[in-house]
């Protein structure tokens, strides 16, 4: 058997094309997918990620935060100590805090300032003066006394004055640069090894802290760092130092823990952090000192970040990049069910669908957090939604229009729920010189030739219009498809070119009714003498195109055909309006009352066979004497047996 038929594809079946579009969805939807990753906007989606972690999964930074920052802020410029200091003079001050938090228990102490000038060097230029000699002194005793648990800071622009840098050693000034990704955003950390000797003052730190961290990672804020690390003034330190009361508040708030100094005055040194989309944490619950807190910032001071990616670590409170192949395998398998989803699903329901693929894909880069794995959250959700789109373009474009071609095709002979049948059959790239059993229907009106005679042209076309629609309806009722019109007759076709579970039962209830209906299309078309005869014959036959390149035309073909045009005659001669082979009748429960009302050799056939009707008054055009003779033949009881 060959591929064929007018709405055939000439290279692929139905299941092939419906693999073929699955393997390119899938594919789809698994590179645009991996595409997502790093994209710029997948920062974006972190940091909402982030958020719903931080209202519905995470409990919240708790005491035993490891790390805690001490701010110069505006309220400790304006105090009565700080307020006649300039900024650039504040060495001894910052020492003398410095000196309080270790001897509060502080783990290590760094200062996210570069201390870029010294007082000593100081000259009055009138005089020519030292005046400020040994000014900085107290600091770089500070220094030199603690090497290797305090770090001071360098930038990109800025390194510690040699004073500075000779006190406290080259291992203590540290670089503060923090890297953003290509959304400008801070959010990943990548320690370098050993951190004792890494140039960053992040990994000074958790050197001195004894962390093991070793691989590149990205902080889980709970919330937004500015309400929610533990915090104090410069000048609460200061003066929380002066008292034994206070010396007691300042060994609580800095025992164990990495102690950061920073500036915290609005718009210098802020940066954007993953933390911009996090709640705020109520002040009742959480350290502050007795000054408070500066007010909260659109952008995050980097003394905060500092003091976030270095808790991080020490907490487990972060993520690091997921397995070789992870990623690759999670897309591919919400590709796939992506694009079975847009083959397989009405594409009514496929934004739905499209919402799940999304929330399921934030669910799992949630899950992923909980392990500590940043799953890139923008990976999965992307490759579901393009196989889904791309899964139903190709349902829409290819699959459909061969569903909208055969409609096109058949929509005027079968019925709408045959047609879908044999849309999605995988028979139908097969019709094309396919050899199927059938039952083949010819309908006639009887009298056609008198009633045209006194009926004007166009009336003639009314009644008959009028009679075969109402046929049509049966037929197509009972899974029958209309082959062609001939003149005053309608040829039917059972089995063909859709597939019928039992085309014999079904033919003939589909002539029963049709009988059964001719007062009512008797009344339709005005015509009180218009009568019916229906043959059936049942056999093997042709089905497919005939005809050429320009023209074809869908039918069936063999002797199948020609013998139930035959059995027609036989109807005419016994007077009844149905007769049916013995290949029908063979093929038909024994609850039907059939009646034999002949036996022999037809015109053009070489063989003798048997025809009969059914035994039920509608079908006799008048009581014949055959019906008469054969009339005990059939037990009566069946005709109870019936369905009418």
């Amino acid at each position: 058997m060959k591929p064929g038929g007018r709405i055939a594809d000439s290279a692929l079946g139905r299941k092939q094309l419906v693999l073929l579009i699955a393997v390119v969805a899938s594919l789809a939807g698994l590179v645009v997918g991996l595409s997502a990753n790093k994209a710029i906007w997948e920062g974006w989606v972190t940091d909402r990620l982030f958020q719903l972690r931080a209202n519905f999964i995470q409990s919240g930074e708790t005491a035993s935060a490891p790390v805690a920052v001490v701010g110069l802020d505006q309220a400790s410029l304006d105090s009565e100590r700080l307020s006649r200091i300039p900024r650039v003079l504040m060495t001894p001050v910052m020492a003398e805090a410095g000196q309080a938090v270790i001897d509060a228990g502080a783990t290590a102490v760094g200062f996210d300032f570069v201390f870029a000038y010294s007082a000593d060097s100081f000259v009055d230029p009138s005089t020519g003066e030292a005046r400020l000699s040994g000014f900085d002194r107290p600091f770089q005793t500070f220094a030199y006394r603690n090497r290797g648990k305090v770090f001071i800071a360098h930038t990109e622009i800025g390194v510690p004055h040699r004073s500075f840098t000779a006190a406290i050693g080259a291992g203590g000034v540290r670089s503060v640069i923090v890297s953003t990704d290509n959304d400008g955003i801070v959010r990943k950390h990548t320690p370098q090894l050993p951190l004792n000797d890494s140039p960053h003052l992040i990994d000074a730190l958790l050197g001195a802290a004894g962390s093991d961290v070793s691989e590149a990672f990205v902080s889980i804020p709970d919330s937004r760092l500015a309400t929610s690390l533990p915090y104090m003034s410069l000048i609460d330190v200061l003066t929380l130092s002066q008292s034994e009361e206070g010396r007691a508040a300042l060994k609580e708030f800095s025992s164990g823990r990495i102690v950061l100094f920073g500036g915290l005055l609005p718009f210098e040194d802020e940066h954007l952090y993953s933390d911009r989309f996090l709640p705020h944490v109520s002040a009742a619950d959480v350290e502050t000192g007795p000054g408070g807190r500066p007010r909260v910032q659109p952008q995050t001071a980097g003394v905060f970040i500092l003091a976030d990616v270095i808790g991080a670590a020490l907490s487990d409170r972060y993520a690091v990049a997921p397995p070789r192949g992870l990623l690759t395998a999670l897309s591919f398998a919400f590709a796939a069910v992506g694009a079975a989803a847009g083959l397989f699903l009405p594409l009514m329901v496929l934004p739905l669908i499209a919402v799940f693929g999304i929330a399921a894909g934030i669910g799992v880069s949630l899950a992923g957090l909980e392990a500590g794995i940043l799953i890139a959250p923008g990976v999965a959700p992307v490759s579901c939604v393009m196989a889904i789109v791309t899964a139903a373009v190709g349902k829409v474009s290819i699959l459909q229009r061969r569903q909208r071609s055969l409609v096109r095709l058949f929509g005027h002979y079968l019925a709408p729920d045959v047609i879908k049948h044999m849309a999605t059959s995988e028979q139908l790239p097969e019709l094309g010189g396919d050899t199927r059993h059938v039952v083949v229907a010819f309908i006639d009106i009887v009298g056609f030739t008198k009633m045209s005679e006194k009926l004007a042209d166009r009336d003639v076309v009314r009644v008959v219009n009028a009679c075969f629609d109402r046929i049509g309806q049966t037929i197509t009722k009972h899974q029958g498809y209309i082959d062609k019109y001939i003149g005053d007759a309608i040829m039917a076709v059972w089995n063909a070119p859709n597939t019928v579970d039992n085309p014999e039962q079904s033919a003939v209830d589909a002539a029963h009714e049709i009988i059964a209906s001719l007062d009512e299309i008797k009344e339709i078309t005005g015509e009180a003498g218009l009568d019916l005869r229906i043959a059936l014959n049942a056999g093997p036959v042709l089905v497919g195109d005939i005809g050429g390149e320009h023209r074809r035309s869908f039918t069936v073909m063999g002797t199948t055909v020609n013998t139930a045009s035959r059995v027609e005659s036989v109807a005419k001669d016994k007077k009844v309006r149905l007769a049916l082979s013995q290949s029908v009748a063979d093929g038909l429960p024994k609850r039907y009352p059939l009646q034999e009302i002949w036996t022999g050799q037809l015109r053009g056939l070489s063989t003798e066979i048997a025809v009969y009707t059914l035994d039920v008054p509608e079908i006799y055009m008048e009581k014949s004497s055959a019906s008469t003779e054969e009339e005990n033949r059939q037990p009566k009881s069946n005709l109870l047996e019936f369905p009418r």
